[in-house]
């Protein structure tokens, strides 16, 4: 068996591959923590590769739409078109392949609806598991690994992550078996760390304050270019994706560099156009600024990639970068996310970065996961990061904490959907609900920790009582330590007291205190003296000082606990949830009302989209309308953009007025509310269905033609579940494909 493991599809595999095969093999359940660009993912193609031998299904989830794609593209190659397919909300393609592709999201969906699909399926692979931890999505994660089949095994991909043990020992808890954890920590092509720092050039990352404070250059009120930074590295370390936390500023440095640079020599520019001209000519886009700037920066060997791109766009860029015509491309974070590309350096323009609210340092996690895309197996000695250095915000505990040690460990974020609520109610199990009160990563964290601490508090009880023992308990006698202290005490109230005395004012209740306390320190100091020796005077100091860090410790553990117990309970989440559900009909006490049903289906919104169905608005508006309407259900408007809705194609009002209504409802029994409706594209959403160009579309409102797409994408995915929770309405249903139709087409669609 060993031997037929040494070699994968023509590669070598390393030892910590082979380890994670061998258990898969054996029937084991795999966690694999290895950092960026080692090839974890060959792990999976082994896997599904033994699954497509015996024939048994295997499930593939990814955190974003990006990545489920590129692994269908992939995939489709590698084991064939009828072997492989993709389900992602908006896009369903061949969705009984016993390959299957799905996001995350849509996994927990069907575990939730339709378990059954996976009766003959062997294995889920979660790619990126650590996402487990995102503020927004972590979530979905826990759900689906507690929802999962017993038959089924799991294969966990992550960076590298320090608590990698405590993820895999929660696993095993709540699926009742043990969970292989390989953990890999040495990079196949090892990764140097240096800084940009202006007036000087590149230095090693822990020289950069060193450096700094040597130059004097800490207190200049000077940032210099990224363009300098870019001409330090062009002869040796390119191609390079330069990560800016940023869009605009990511096409801004692009332009600045392709109009003093060209890459490329003429055969290559012509290559570029070529492949270019030929992938955008089916959408009608050329006219577009954003279309024609790219194209003009591609034809230099520069690239941009961000989610404010056109789909078309985005694979244009990747396509070129994989085949090493673009030699600097500016990027946002998502690009550090599963795809693999021929990076031999990796640029940050800042440590810093933006998170909705305030800029923020970096994360560890987050420098290694984009660093780690440097370096190009067989082809790099080593791998290069460099930080761009701006002496105007340095602040050198922000480069000292890029460090591995520092990677921060993986934390939960569970939280329940009414959805899930509506699942569990609907199950009438309950144990699948206690399991999901019980036994989320956070659950299992938190008992965990208040064991530990409870331990901890005893054991620094039992510390203090032999400490107690130890020192000297002579009632009647005066310690000699005690006595330099009453003393101490006895001249600062006397000094007091004949200041007040002198003075001749004061208050005579401070007076009368003073004299009290005199009286209470000469009594004391009235008792015999013990007599100790020194050794035993030294004795009962470190006594004293042991007990007092002792007490210490005890607090700060007591406060702990406290706080661990006081956090928001998810039972008291479940329960306040339900009573919001109760409020408004969906359910009555463990019973499904008729909203309750409909919602089911719904994974957005739920409460928004239900009350919609429910007061018959997909019934009596136009198909033009509903498509209007549907785009603003949970959209995120850009930070920054706070133009009004300028539009009078249809009336909007009564959906702000439910949105407010049901928020108002929440807010009585949350405290919080969750409800978000902004139609802030309601009007190209209208227009589009309309018949409308893109570029007529975009004339109407400046808005990124990547946002716009990812909106319209959404609204299709809502729209295809409001189209099952009405399945038994015909006449809606045919109306609501209509209006999928509407939106999927041209520049929108997904082509993979």
């Amino acid at each position: 068996m060993q031997a037929e493991l040494n070699m994968f599809h023509g590669l070598i595999l390393d030892d910590f591959q082979r380890q994670a095969i061998s258990a898969l093999l054996v029937g084991k359940s795999v966690l694999v923590s290895a950092p960026t660009g080692v090839g974890k993912t060959l792990i999976a193609d082994y896997l599904i590769e033994e699954c497509q031998k015996h024939n048994k299904e295997v499930i593939y989830t990814a955190p974003i739409k990006a990545l489920s794609n590129q692994k269908f593209k992939q995939f489709k190659q590698l084991f064939g078109e009828e072997q492989v397919g993709i389900i992602t909300g908006d896009v369903v393609i061949n969705s009984q392949a016993p390959i299957k592709i799905m996001t995350t999201e849509i996994f927990r969906n069907i575990l939730h609806s339709r378990p059954d699909d996976f009766t003959h399926a062997s294995h889920v692979i979660f790619d990126e598991i650590h996402f487990i931890g995102d503020e927004d999505r972590g979530a979905v994660w826990e759900e689906a690994i507690i929802l999962m089949p017993e038959q089924m095994r799991l294969l966990g991909l992550s960076a590298t992550i320090p608590n990698a043990g405590e993820l895999a020992q929660w696993l095993g808890y709540i699926r009742s078996e043990e969970i292989e954890v390989i953990t890999h920590t040495q990079r196949a092509v090892p990764l140097k760390h240096s800084a940009y720092i202006p007036y000087i050039g590149l230095v090693a990352l822990e020289d950069v304050n060193e450096v700094i404070q040597k130059a004097n250059l800490q207190s200049l009120n000077y940032s210099d270019s990224h363009l300098n930074l870019i001409k330090a590295i062009k002869d040796k370390y390119l191609p390079c994706l330069y990560f800016i936390f940023s869009r605009k500023q990511c096409e801004l440095k692009a332009k600045e560099l392709a109009d003093n640079n060209n890459f490329l020599n003429r055969e290559e520019k012509r290559t570029v156009l070529e492949f270019f001209d030929a992938m955008i000519e089916p959408y009608v886009i050329d006219e577009i600024p954003s279309v024609r700037k790219l194209r003009y920066l591609l034809s230099k060997g520069i690239g941009v990639h961000h989610a404010g791109l056109l789909p078309v766009l985005k694979d244009i860029v990747e396509e070129l970068f994989a085949r090493r015509l673009i030699q600097v491309l500016y990027c946002t974070e998502t690009f550090a996310v599963g795809i693999n590309m021929p990076v031999k350096a990796v640029c940050f323009d800042s440590v810093e970065k933006f998170n909705g609210v305030d800029f923020r340092p970096m994360q560890a996690q987050e420098y290694f996961q984009m660093a780690g895309r440097a370096g190009r197996r067989g082809i790099d000695q080593e791998g290069n990061s460099f930080i761009f250095v701006d002496l105007i915000h340095y602040n050198p505990d922000e480069y000292e904490y890029l460090k591995e040690s520092n990677v921060e460990k993986l934390q939960s974020r569970f939280k329940l959907s009414y959805n899930t609520i509506l699942h569990l109610v609907d199950s009438n199990d309950d144990h699948l609900t206690q399991m999901l009160l019980e036994k989320s990563f956070a659950a299992y964290l938190k008992n965990r920790d208040l064991y530990l601490v409870e331990d901890a508090i005893d054991a620094l009880n039992i510390r203090l009582g032999l400490i107690k023992e130890i020192n000297c308990n002579h009632e009647n006698e005066l310690c000699p330590i005690d006595q330099r202290k009453l003393r101490n005490k006895l001249n600062t109230v006397n000094r007091k007291l004949r200041t007040i005395l002198r003075k001749g004012r004061g208050p005579k209740a401070r007076e009368r205190a003073l004299t009290e306390k005199k009286i209470r320190l000469e009594e004391a100091l009235k008792k015999p003296v013990r007599f100790c020796s020194e050794a035993e005077r030294y004795r009962c100091l470190q006594a004293r000082k042991d007990t007092e860090l002792v007490k210490s410790e005890v607090r700060k553990l007591i406060n702990y606990r406290r706080e661990l117990l006081n956090q928001l309970k998810i039972e008291e989440e479940y329960v306040a949830k339900k009573q919001v559900l109760d409020a408004l009909s969906y359910l009555k006490g463990d019973t499904l009302l008729a909203r309750g049903k409909i919602a089911l289906d719904i994974h957005v919104q739920e409460l928004l989209v239900t009350e919609l169905i429910a007061n018959g608005y997909f019934h009596d508006k136009s198909i033009e309308e509903i498509c209007g309407a549907v785009v603003g259900i949970d959209f995120d408007r850009r930070r920054g953009d706070s133009r009004g809705i300028k539009h009078k194609f249809f009336e909007l009002e009564p959906i702000l007025q439910l949105a407010e209504k049901l928020s108002l409802v929440e807010m009585n029994y949350l405290g919080t509310y969750t409800i978000h409706y902004d139609p802030y594209l309601s009007g190209q959403a209208y227009l589009w269905a309309k018949g409308a160009s893109f570029e007529e579309i975009l004339r109407f409102a400046q808005v990124p033609e990547g946002d716009i797409v990812a909106a319209f994408r959404r609204s299709i995915d809502i729209l295809r579940q409001i189209r099952s929770a009405v399945s038994e309405d015909k006449a809606l249903v045919d109306k609501l494909s209509e209006a999928i139709k509407l939106i999927d087409r041209d520049v929108v669609s997904v082509n993979i």
